[in-house]
């Protein structure tokens, strides 16, 4: 009894101590994390660790099943589009607001005129459209001259460009045409406009006229502006002098054929070849491509005429194995029926050159001199590479492994297969050249087309 109440106690005991435990440990998404109390036995540890990995991987199969739904995207995609629409519907700003106390929003200073479509209601007894045109935005006198004046306190930083200020003007200006931010128009005038456009070698005082608009009112404006020479370095002030020079040479040769530059300059040997080049390095390019063109010409004509090997082979196929089973039928062996059959071929005159008596004929030879037979079919229907071939030649082969005994019944159903393969072809090729025919055929229609659409246009014009 004493042992019994101990291992009573001992439980009583490990019950309350997973109390303990269980009360310790937070809970998060229905798993228990962090440290918990020791376990008595390795046993409960490994419980756990496996429910732990259970719960997760039940959580990543869920989110896979959701990530693999097919109709996951697809209602994200109308859900969005619906919460658009809703929002551009019934909670977007717009002009609904404006027009319910009988307002429009004009355009910005210096926009255009627009127009609006509105339904209008009392008009009469049912709505009425109307096309309402909105003038842009205008400036009142006091308006515009604020604005112009506020304009010429930061035009000069707008305008100097690369400039230091416009006392030291040796780059070009920038000068604006229209001022968006404001809505204004600017109009440039000189005093010297040739010196704003050419290069000079001393300093100029020059004043600089800026005309400022906006819809009716107008407002002039000065700006003195000082030019200098640029600042050149020692290569542009030689290249500067050259030209100078090739200008002088030009005034004095003009009544000759050819402009003579000078040989020598400042005691230096001068050299002399035209800046713009024909460029030849496109003839490679073109030797290049037209290689490939050749390669795949070459290409696409192999591919032709092995596909109408091909079809002739099928074609020939239903002859020879019906001319095999009568040759068969009459008593011949196989070796026999096929080298009357090749002999047949050789012996017609102005014949054409069929592929599938061409491979008899080279199997034939091979016969003679020495090939095994049914090596000989096996390399006949390898030759040849198409099904009905390959199944000939393993009828063959097996012939001579067998016997004769059901060679005719196995060579009469060939000829029902090979008849029925040649009528299925037969069909095929109908209607490719059908489809050929298709382009001459809409072209013709075009033609007619024009011929009786073109004399109808005349005439109602």
């Amino acid at each position: 009894m004493r042992a019994g109440g101990g291992g009573q106690n001992e439980r009583n005991k490990y019950k309350s101590m997973q109390g303990r435990s269980a009360q310790r440990r937070p809970l998060q998404n229905g798993i228990r994390y962090g440290k918990t109390e020791p376990q008595r036995t390795g046993q409960s540890k490994t419980e756990a660790g496996k429910n732990n990995r259970r719960w997760i991987e039940q959580i990543r199969m869920w989110r896979s099943r959701i990530a693999k739904s097919s109709f996951l995207r697809p209602g994200v995609c109308v859900a969005v589009s619906l919460l658009l629409w809703g929002y551009l519907t019934y909670l977007a700003p717009d002009q609904e607001n404006g027009l319910s106390q009988g307002q429009l929003e004009r355009e910005g200073y210096g926009g255009s005129l627009k127009e609006e479509q509105l339904v209008v209601s009392g008009l009469g007894t049912e709505e009425q459209t109307v096309t309402v045109k909105v003038s842009p935005r205008v400036y009142t006198r006091e308006e515009a001259d604020a604005v112009f004046f506020e304009i010429m306190d930061s035009l000069e930083e707008e305008i100097r460009g690369k400039n230091e200020s416009l006392q030291a003007v040796s780059e070009n200006l920038k000068l604006p045409s229209y001022l968006d931010e404001y809505g204004v128009r600017v109009r440039w005038h000189s005093s010297e406009p040739e010196l704003l456009s050419s290069e000079i070698e001393k300093k100029q005082e020059v004043v600089l006229q800026a005309e400022l608009s906006a819809g009716e009112y107008r407002a002039d404006f000065e700006l003195p502006v000082t030019l200098v020479p640029k600042k050149l370095t020692e290569e542009e002030l030689l290249r500067k002098h050259f030209s100078k020079e090739v200008n002088r040479l030009d005034e004095q040769q003009k009544q000759s054929s050819s402009l003579q530059l000078p040989m020598e300059y400042q005691g230096k040997a001068l050299s002399y070849r035209s800046a713009e080049k024909n460029s030849y390095a496109v003839i490679p390019l073109l030797g290049v491509l037209m290689a490939m063109l050749l390669l795949l010409q070459e290409k696409s004509g192999q591919q032709k005429l092995e596909k109408k090997r091909e079809q002739q082979l099928l074609l020939d196929y239903p002859e020879v194995v019906s001319k095999l089973q009568v040759l068969v039928g009459a008593g011949m062996t196989v070796r026999n029926a096929w080298g009357r059959m090749v002999h047949d071929y050789e012996n017609v005159s102005g014949k054409k050159v069929r592929p599938a008596y061409e491979e008899m004929r080279q199997t034939y030879y091979q016969m003679e001199n020495g090939t095994a037979e049914g090596a000989a079919y096996r390399d006949f229907g390898r030759r040849c590479r198409l099904q009905p071939y390959l199944k000939l030649s393993s009828i063959l082969e097996q012939n001579r492994k067998t016997g004769t005994k059901n060679l005719r019944e196995l060579l009469h159903r060939e000829v029902v297969d090979a008849f029925e393969l040649r009528k299925n072809l037969a069909r095929r090729l109908g209607e490719e050249a059908g489809t050929k025919l298709l382009a001459p055929l809409l072209l013709l229609l075009f033609v007619v087309m024009i011929f009786i659409m073109v004399p109808a246009m005349m005439t109602m014009g």
